[in-house]
């Protein structure tokens, strides 16, 4: 989730101090060998960059890289510290709001089938509890959702949501549970007049679809069937509908601020709801972004096109309709998504304006909370982009 609010560190260190992980143990898994990976005329330096932040503190990264020289992948670090076992292309990963452009994908093509309306206000679909009770709802549709311009309170800057989460481990939140907690809180802006990210315009597009039931299929459904399936995505999952594998990477944070790691794998913040929750590898969200931005062969050129109106809330980055555009300080725009959860980070970008180079990468730290490592992480995502693009 994008621009997560770390919530109160001494709550959070209290409750976890007596929770113990009740996942299983991560086991190593093998990918698919990329010939050209060592022949890469980066290799060395790409390594040399992994593993340094590795030793710097972040658990666990694999990067995947597209470029005019073909595609390189590498890791560094642990998938599970406890277990010792090492990060690979091939581990699995929480994803957290790249789960938003591969929700937009779905989306798009239930518009294109015809089953989805993206202008219909979507207090058609929900109840009027939902519609009465979040601010700004009864005026929006799924377009606006997607674009972020509903001023709609977001979910992840509510205390008593992060509360509820470490208080509650492993507990499985449905959509109208989720939803409770922006009740009555005030909006950031009156509908359209503004754009401001926010994981409860997601939230509301999942329960949208979840009412509609279009082809009598929920969203999760969809989202297998249209964007998986579909592209042969085989270590993909959508949890908390879909168990994970075990081959899953174990989510670190540094609760205590003391450069000692905490596995907060369990504390599920809201997974399955349209704006967290899937989880794959790099060689999986490279088949997507290929497929969407690429070949197009994921959603029409004229839903593509949809996808990128811009909307600019400041000078880092653009909104599109389920897509960012970030890396703007590159001198190159990447086109694609950022995702931060608690516990995981990822990134997924194409850069139209640098031959269409592809970068790809999966962190086992949550890097949106304050902690010494945010900015060990901040480094590693600068460094990485720069020397890919240079």
């Amino acid at each position: 989730m994008k621009r997560l609010t770390l919530f109160c560190l001494g709550i959070i260190c209290a409750l976890a101090s007596c929770r113990k992980p009740m996942a299983g143990d991560t086991v190593s898994c093998t990918g698919p060998a990329n010939d050209s990976s060592a022949k890469h005329p980066k290799a060395a330096l790409f390594n040399t960059i992994l593993n340094r932040y590795a030793l710097q503190g972040l658990p666990g990264i694999s990067v995947l890289i597209e470029d005019e020289h073909g595609v390189w992948t590498g890791a560094a670090g642990k998938a599970d510290i406890a277990g010792q076992v090492a990060y690979a292309p091939c581990t699995v990963n929480k994803l957290g709001s790249i789960t938003k452009m591969m929700f937009a994908a779905m989306l798009f093509q239930l518009v294109e089938q015809g089953l989805v309306k993206l202008d219909e206000p979507i207090s058609m679909h929900l109840n009027k509890e939902v519609i009465q009770r979040v601010k700004n709802a009864a005026d929006v549709t799924l377009h606006d959702l997607l674009s972020h311009n509903t001023g709609i309170y977001d979910l992840i800057s509510d205390a008593g949501f992060y509360l509820a989460v470490v208080n509650q481990p492993n507990k499985v939140w449905t959509g109208e549970e989720l939803i409770r907690f922006t009740y009555d809180q005030p909006s950031d802006f009156p509908a359209h007049s503004a754009v401001k990210y926010s994981n409860t315009n997601t939230l509301l597009a999942s329960m949208v679809i979840d009412a509609i039931r279009p082809g009598g299929k929920d969203h999760a459904q969809w989202m297998r069937e249209l964007v998986f399936q579909k592209l042969g995505m085989n270590h993909t999952f959508y949890h908390a509908h879909e168990a994970l594998p075990p081959e899953t990477a174990r989510g670190y944070f540094d609760l205590y601020q003391n450069g000692t790691l905490t596995d907060v794998s369990n504390m599920i913040t809201g997974s399955g709801h349209g704006f967290t929750g899937v989880y794959s590898n790099v060689f999986d969200i490279h088949h997507f972004m290929r497929a969407l931005f690429v070949e197009q062969t994921l959603v029409k050129p004229s839903s593509l096109q949809a996808m990128q109106q811009w909307q600019s809330p400041d000078s880092t980055y653009d909104i599109g309709v389920g897509l960012l555009r970030e890396y703007k300080n590159t001198g190159y725009e990447g086109i694609g998504h950022t995702g931060g959860d608690l516990g995981y980070a990822a990134v997924a970008h194409i850069f139209p304006g640098r031959n269409n180079r592809i970068l790809i990468y999966c962190v086992n730290y949550g890097t949106n909370g304050d902690s010494r490592l945010r900015k060990v992480y901040e480094a590693f995502r600068n460094e990485l982009a720069e020397e890919m693009l240079r």
